[in-house]
C-alpha cells in the first residue's frame, strides 16, 4: 500500500499535473501588477511563467532560500494558505473588487492550489529536518530546563535589529522594511492558531483558546492585535490594507508565517506546533520592549503608535507561562516523554526560522541603504544597442535575483527600489548593482526609457 493516497511526487514526474501548473500559471489573481503598492488582497502577482511544474521537486534549502524560484514558490504556499482566510474590503464592493473577489475564492482555483500543497509544503519545509536534531533522551525535567536555558541566553543580549535599525543610514525607513516582513503574519494575527482550535482533546483546548482570545482582542475589535497593527501602519504614513506590500515580502518571511499554518493545518504536527508557539511567546515581550523603544528614539513618541508592541510586552509573559504550564506540562504528563522530541523540532524550527528572516532583512537592509545613499549606484558599460526600449509606466516587479546582476539605464528615467519604498531615480549612463540573493523592482518616469537587467557578469559582453 502506497504511503500516500495523494502522491504528488508521482503525478508531478508524470506530468500529470502539468494542465494544473498551466492554469495557475494562467490564473488572473496571479497575474502581474503595474503598482508598488497592492489595492486589492484579492491580487497576489507570482511569477510562474518562467518555472517548470518540475521546479516542485528539488526541495528548497537554506542555501538556495533567497532566489527566485524559492520566491515564487514561497508565495505559492503562503497564498494558499491565505485561501483560508476571509478578506473582505472596507467598504462597499466596487465591480473589479467584486469580480476580483470571486476569482481568488473560486472553488477551482482554490482546489488547484490545495492539490499543489503537498508538493509545495516537501519542497519548502523538508531543510527542516534536514537541519535539525531533537536527539534525546529527553524527560520533562530536561525539557524544561532547555526551554530555561534557551530564554536566558536570548534575553541576555541586545536585539540586533534594533541596534541595526537606529545605525542605518536612514533609521525610519530601516523601520518600515522591518515592519514590512513581519506583515504577512501580523494582518491576520493568530489566523494560524485558529485552525488548531476546532476539535475535542481535552483541558489543553480550553486553555489555548484563551490565548486565542487575547490574541483577538477578546472580542473587543480595537482590542484586537491585527487592528492594534494596522493603527502602527497608519501612524507611519503606510497603507494598512491586507498585503498592500505584497510585493516586497522576503522569502523568508513568507516561510515563516507558512510554517505556523503548516503546522496547525497538519494535525499530526500539533505537538511540533505547541513547541513553536512557546518559542514565539516567549521571545516576544524582550525583543517587542526593545523595538517599541527604537521606534519612538526614531519617529519620536507623537510619531509612531507603539500600542501593537507595548500591549504584547505584557500578553506574553502571561502567554508564554501558559503555554508551558498548561500546555506543555500537561501534554506530556498525559501522553508521556515520547512526545517531547516532537516539541523540540519545534521550538528549534522556529529558532531557525527566525534566524533566517533575520540574516535575510539584514542582507535587504544592506542592499537599500546602498542604493538609497548611492553606494551601490555606478556607470553603466552596457552598449545602448542592447538595452530594451521601455513605454512609460512600465513596471518591473520586484524580484529576487539570484546572481550579482546590473539594472541599466542607457536611456530615458526609471525608479528604482529595493523595499525603502522610497525609489532612486536612475538617469541614462547610470546603473544599480544587485547583490545576488536580494530584491529589486524598478519602474519607468517617462518616454524615451531603455533599460538592460542581466547577471553583472554579462553587463561587458557584446
Amino acid at each position: 500500500m502506497p504511503s500516500t493516497l495523494l502522491d504528488t511526487q508521482r503525478l508531478i514526474a508524470t506530468g500529470a499535473l502539468a494542465p494544473l501548473w498551466e492554469g495557475l500559471q494562467a490564473a488572473r489573481p496571479y497575474g502581474p501588477s503595474q503598482q508598488w503598492v497592492l489595492d486589492s488582497p484579492y491580487l497576489r502577482p507570482t511569477a510562474l511563467g518562467g518555472l517548470s511544474l518540475g521546479s516542485l521537486e528539488e526541495p528548497v534549502r537554506t542555501g538556495s532560500l533567497f532566489t527566485h524560484r524559492s520566491l515564487s514558490l514561497n508565495r505559492l504556499l503562503f497564498n494558499a494558505y491565505e485561501q483560508n482566510n476571509l478578506y473582505l474590503p472596507v467598504s462597499a464592493f466596487t465591480e473589479a473588487e467584486h469580480r476580483a473577489f470571486h476569482d481568488f475564492y473560486e472553488p477551482g482555483f482554490v482546489a488547484a492550489n490545495a492539490m499543489l500543497r503537498p508538493a509545495l509544503e516537501r519542497t519548502c519545509f523538508e531543510f527542516l529536518s534536514e537541519d535539525i536534531s531533537v536527539d534525546g533522551p529527553w524527560t520533562l525535567a530536561h525539557l524544561e530546563e532547555y526551554c530555561q536555558q534557551l530564554l536566558t541566553r536570548y534575553e541576555a543580549a541586545p536585539s540586533e535589529v534594533c541596534r541595526r535599525v537606529e545605525a542605518s543610514a536612514a533609521p525610519d525607513l530601516a523601520a518600515k522594511l522591518f515592519i514590512l516582513q513581519v506583515a504577512p503574519d501580523f494582518l491576520s494575527e493568530a489566523s494560524q492558531m485558529a485552525r488548531a482550535l476546532p476539535g475535542n482533546f481535552g483541558p489543553v483546548h480550553s486553555e489555548l483558546m484563551k490565548i486565542f482570545i487575547d490574541e483577538f482582542g477578546y472580542g473587543v475589535h480595537p482590542h484586537k492585535h491585527s487592528t492594534l497593527f494596522e493603527k502602527l501602519l497608519e501612524s507611519l504614513g503606510l497603507s494598512s490594507g491586507v498585503h498592500a506590500y505584497y510585493h516586497w515580502y522576503l522569502p523568508s518571511s513568507l516561510l515563516m508565517t507558512s510554517y505556523f499554518h503548516w503546522v496547525t493545518s497538519h494535525k499530526p504536527r500539533w505537538f511540533e506546533y505547541v513547541g513553536a508557539l512557546w518559542w514565539i511567546e516567549a521571545v516576544v515581550p524582550h525583543f517587542n520592549r526593545q523595538f517599541s523603544k527604537s521606534l519612538r528614539k526614531v519617529f519620536g513618541r507623537e510619531g509612531v503608535d507603539t500600542l501593537y508592541f507595548d500591549e504584547h510586552v505584557g500578553i506574553d509573559l502571561h502567554h508564554r507561562r501558559m503555554a508551558l504550564d498548561k500546555l506543555i506540562r500537561p501534554l506530556v504528563q498525559r501522553y508521556g516523554e515520547a512526545i517531547i522530541p516532537e516539541m523540540v523540532r519545534g521550538i528549534e524550527a522556529s529558532r531557525l526560522l527566525g534566524d533566517l528572516a533575520e540574516r535575510d532583512y539584514f542582507e535587504q537592509l544592506d542592499f537599500c541603504e546602498a542604493l538609497h545613499t548611492g553606494r551601490a549606484v555606478c556607470g553603466t558599460t552596457v552598449e545602448p544597442s542592447r538595452a530594451t526600449p521601455r513605454p512609460a509606466g512600465f513596471f518591473l516587479a520586484p524580484d529576487v535575483h539570484d546572481e550579482a546582476s546590473l539594472l541599466a539605464v542607457t536611456a530615458g528615467t526609471v525608479e528604482v527600489d529595493a523595499g525603502f519604498l522610497k525609489p532612486r531615480v536612475l538617469r541614462a549612463g547610470e546603473s544599480v548593482v544587485v547583490p545576488a540573493g536580494r530584491m529589486v523592482g524598478a519602474r519607468v518616469v517617462g518616454e524615451g526609457a531603455s533599460l538592460w537587467v542581466g547577471p553583472s557578469r554579462e553587463a561587458g559582453s557584446r
